[in-house]
């Protein structure tokens, strides 16, 4: 399990309100925990985090993590207060109902709530479609008695976060919003931290973490980071589809449990002797891992990575995670340390040249 210093670090991340586009304040402690380890890192003019470990090594292996997570911008306030938002990111708006909020305000955080009528009100068929299927249906209620009111507190295009925070659940599982994917930023930091302070041998290859911004609104961050850095192996972290609540979804992504170990990608896209790699280094550290089968380019880094300049040998970890891009999505601490020893497991032992080409 997470040791008391790296839970600490862990809930403060996932603390941070970081939605896309705004996602320093979690950069910001991220490179603080760095810096403790001796490990400087520094912004790009897009916003993604950069460290190197080693650097001027022949080979740059590039550890990837988007640091933003999902939310909504202020679009409108009406002549009542209210607030209208738009979706940052990949939004399930029925989710909202009745659900807080912060609001990024003027002079620091306002608090809000997608309101709800009291079910007295309503007649049958309403009642059964409380739950709004447009946020234009969803207006927040910040307690404003007037659009004046409301505009001294918020700017239009302020950001705003659902206001869940960390719940532990039974034995090693929690529950918080934006562990998507704010679980990958901690991961990599925590690799290189362990790196840094821990090395069980002198590393043979750079290594460059990267916490790429934007990516819930198109791997922004992380096509510029890619360009970049322009790495040779590329390992994007980021979550994974959880098929144990509904059995149905096994036969969409197949079989993939919280606390079965890291889920490695497999299929087209990632290069099948870096893969063969992490396998072999999870063997050998004795840490479980699952397989889950994407036959296209997926919606994360690992194809940034793969598709910048000549192009780098990728392979996509997932943290085994339910309930994604809800307000209370929940994973397993016992895949999280697992996922950071078999990082370092694996980077500790690569070679200064690995041939990662196809053989003749």
């Amino acid at each position: 399990m997470l040791d008391k210093k790296s839970l600490a670090f862990l809930k403060a991340l996932v603390a941070c309100r970081a939605p896309s586009g705004f996602e320093q304040d979690g950069q910001r402690l991220m490179a603080r925990h760095l810096r403790e380890a001796g490990v400087e890192s520094a912004f790009d003019v897009h916003g993604n985090l950069h460290a190197v470990l080693n650097e001027g090594a022949s080979t740059k292996v590039m550890l990837e993590a988007h640091c933003d997570e999902i939310g909504f911008l202020v679009s409108y306030i009406d002549e009542r207060g209210f607030l209208y938002l738009i979706p940052n990111g990949g939004v399930t708006v029925p989710t909202v109902a009745g659900e807080r909020v912060v609001i990024m305000g003027r002079e620091g955080p306002v608090n809000g709530v997608f309101g709800v009528r009291p079910p007295h009100l309503m007649s049958a068929s309403e009642r059964d479609n409380v739950a709004p299927k447009d946020l234009a249906d969803a207006p927040v209620d910040i307690g404003a008695t007037s659009k004046a009111e409301a505009e001294a507190l918020v700017a239009l295009g302020a950001p705003v976060v659902v206001d869940a925070g960390w719940r532990p659940l039974a034995g090693s599982r929690v529950s918080c919003r934006g562990f998507d994917n704010r679980i990958g930023a901690f991961i990599v930091t925590e690799v290189m931290r362990r790196l840094a302070e821990e090395p069980l041998a002198p590393l043979n290859v750079a290594l460059h973490l990267v916490g790429s911004v934007q990516e819930e609104l198109g791997l922004i961050g992380g096509q510029t980071s890619s360009y970049l850095v322009n790495p040779d192996i590329g390992i994007c972290l980021d979550v994974g589809f959880a098929t144990d609540t509904v059995p149905a979804d096994r036969r969409k992504m197949g079989d993939a449990r919280l606390g079965g170990g890291p889920i490695i990608g497999t299929g087209p896209l990632y290069n099948p002797k870096l893969r063969q790699m992490l396998l072999d280094s999870a063997k050998l550290e004795e840490i479980p891992v699952q397989l889950q089968v994407r036959a296209r380019a997926s919606g994360n880094n690992a194809y940034s990575m793969r598709m910048q300049r000549g192009g780098a040998a990728v392979a996509l970890v997932s943290i085994p995670l339910r309930y994604m891009h809800s307000p209370v999505e929940v994973l397993d601490l016992e895949d999280v340390e697992r996922i950071i020893r078999l990082l370092c497991a694996f980077i500790g032992s690569l070679p200064a040249n690995p041939d990662l080409t196809p053989t003749l």
